[in-house]
């Protein structure tokens, strides 16, 4: 999988439809993990994390893939907009601080990784931080 929906705006005006297919790649991604999980609790906030971390953790050679531009508003926007619509066909999980923590802490770990990528070194501490996070998913024991 490509990176997760970009944040950056690249410097070409004919990037409108790569965006959109970037996030639909992302989406499909996020849906076939919340095809695969059987534990309803926490289900979409568990596939979002996960195919960040996915994301952000698979080598990138340069070219045109790879993040380049200034964080763009419009393109937050988008995500927050989608993130919003599929919160809406997972009811409760909006209203779920543990939840929100989750999802919100990929999205600081996805954007920190566009400043600076994830080598083999920090590979171990984002797999620590991934297991920490998919446990906020889970409901509490």
């Amino acid at each position: 999988m490509s990176r997760p929906f970009p944040m950056m705006r690249t410097p070409d005006a004919n990037d409108a439809p790569q965006l959109a297919q970037a996030l639909v790649d992302f989406d499909h991604a996020v849906q076939a993990l919340i095809a695969a999980d059987p534990i309803a609790h926490g289900r979409f906030s568990r596939a979002y994390v996960t195919a960040v971390f996915r994301a952000c953790l698979t080598p990138e050679g340069p070219g045109p893939g790879a993040p380049r531009g200034r964080p763009d508003p419009e393109i937050a926007q988008a995500l927050k907009q989608w993130i919003q619509g599929r919160l809406l066909l997972h009811p409760g999980e909006a209203r779920d601080h543990r939840l929100t923590a989750a999802r919100r802490a990929a999205h600081g770990f996805w954007l920190q990784s566009l400043a600076d990528p994830i080598d083999v070194d920090g590979r171990p501490r984002a797999n620590r931080l991934l297991d920490g996070l998919l446990a906020l998913t889970h409901p509490e024991a």
